[in-house]
């Protein structure tokens, strides 16, 4: 059948070009036809079925069936089929278009949808001719990698195919191929194939067995004309958390793994302090609204002196002020910027302005500072230190300490600042004393001078 496509496509491309009657495709697929060189026949294929798919009334509550339970029983889908049904019905789920971006996503294993033959949505994807499926087929081993681990962890249901269909058994070879005999026992509890019957009443249920390359494969084998059978069973099988949310935040701590940078929805303290004890670290789940406010006594000055710089706080001004500002200040010897969130809150809080009122320029830096001044030789301005100095962070962050008021820029401090949060954005809790000190000062000043006025 692949071949019969190919010789097809070959003919259907060539009458495309010359015979504007047949061509159904406008926008940007057009587009790629003429400038990426995509065949007009997946093009159109692509066009079709957008156009002419749609749910059939009488599978309306099974469709929606689908969906309901896709919210706490379905890990995930593999699928060679190229419409949208699946990713408009499972809601929340993440789309793997192809191999090539299967293979190389860091793939989390749970509300997901890989749709492994293309999809209509990127027409060039589609798995269809015959060099097609013997590119698809050279890859299949890198795809079994990939998908090892949710063939080991989950049952796996297979639905819509022929046991000899040669897709499917592709599949399984590459997975089986891998695997020794206990591992190949283990997936027999594991794999549940669907048979739809029309008419049939009720369900049969009976042990089954495949031959893959000589090795037997057993499973179950489910016989059925209602696949609503099927789904109210699966219904009983509920994860305590919805599907959507376990991977958001499990792929919010991959990211944080690989980036080191904490994001809106995870928030992460100094985990390598070595007076946090494993027993005291917790992972809390749930809206910010319910433990945002609690979670505001947790925020520490590394964190309440980086949002000066980078806004990376998910709390408002009167938030920080009101709730955490009490706690930063008395870990702090009585000195803390606080003039950015002064400016910004909505509300009145006058023991907060008496406070910033005593943080001058020349009590931010110290007489020490002031009387060594001559360290500077010929430097006058911040980008000049930091243009020449930033190869030593110590060096340069406390030399632009020595600049007079008048000689620093506001504007240019601001850059210099988040540049070294760019290359560090845990350097006030990695770097040694003197540096966090020097910076700290300097977001101090950074302060005083964008909002002190």
């Amino acid at each position: 059948m692949p071949k019969i496509a190919e010789l097809i496509q070959n003919d259907f491309d060539a009458k495309w070009f010359v015979d504007p009657s047949i061509r159904k495709v406008d926008g940007e697929i057009l587009s790629q036809i003429k400038d990426s060189g995509l065949s007009p026949f997946k093009a159109e294929i692509s066009t079709y079925i957008k156009r002419k798919t749609k749910v059939v009334s009488a599978y309306q509550d099974e469709v929606n069936m689908l969906a309901k339970i896709s919210e706490k029983s379905i890990s995930g889908v593999i699928t060679t089929n190229y419409d949208s049904l699946l990713e408009e019905t499972l809601i929340g789920f993440r789309k793997y278009v192809g191999q090539n971006e299967l293979i190389f996503s860091a793939i989390q294993g749970i509300a997901e949808i890989y749709k492994i033959h293309g999809s209509v949505e990127n027409p060039d994807s589609i798995i269809i001719n015959e060099s097609d499926y013997l590119a698809f087929d050279e890859k299949s081993t890198y795809l079994a990698a990939k998908l090892m681990t949710i063939f080991m962890e989950y049952p796996i249901i297979f639905m819509g195919y022929s046991v000899s269909d040669a897709n499917v058994q592709n599949i399984i070879r590459s997975i089986v191929s891998c695997l020794d005999e206990k591992q190949i026992k283990m997936l027999e509890d594991r794999f549940v194939f669907v048979e739809y019957k029309k008419d049939m009443v009720g369900v049969e249920v009976n042990p089954f067995t495949i031959m893959i390359d000589n090795k037997p494969l057993g499973m179950r084998k489910m016989i059925l004309s209602d696949f609503m059978i099927l789904y109210r069973a699966m219904d009983t099988k509920k994860s305590k958390l919805p599907v959507k949310v376990l991977r958001r935040f499990k792929q919010e701590l991959y990211d944080y793994t690989i980036t080191n940078v904490p994001t809106a929805n995870l928030r992460v303290a100094a985990l390598d302090d070595s007076r946090v004890d494993d027993e005291e670290l917790v992972i809390a789940i749930g809206k910010v609204s319910d433990l945002g406010l609690r979670g505001l006594s947790g925020i520490d000055t590394n964190e309440w002196y980086r949002n000066i710089v980078l806004d990376d706080l998910e709390f408002s001004s009167d938030e920080l002020l009101e709730y955490a500002f009490s706690k930063v200040l008395s870990q702090n010897s009585g000195k803390l910027p606080v003039n950015k969130y002064i400016v910004s809150a909505t509300k009145e809080f006058q023991e907060c302005k008496e406070f910033a009122q005593k943080w001058k320029f020349d009590n931010i830096i110290s007489p020490t500072i002031q009387k060594s001044r001559n360290c500077l030789g010929g430097y006058s301005s911040v980008k000049q230190i930091w243009n020449l100095e930033k190869g030593s962070l110590e060096r340069a962050t406390r030399l632009i300490s020595h600049l007079e008021r008048a000689q620093i820029d506001v504007v240019e401090l601001e850059s210099v600042l988040k540049e070294i949060f760019e290359e560090d954005y845990n350097l006030l809790i990695n770097s040694n004393p003197p540096i966090r000190t020097n910076v700290r000062r300097l977001i101090m000043v950074y302060d005083l001078l964008k909002w002190g006025n």
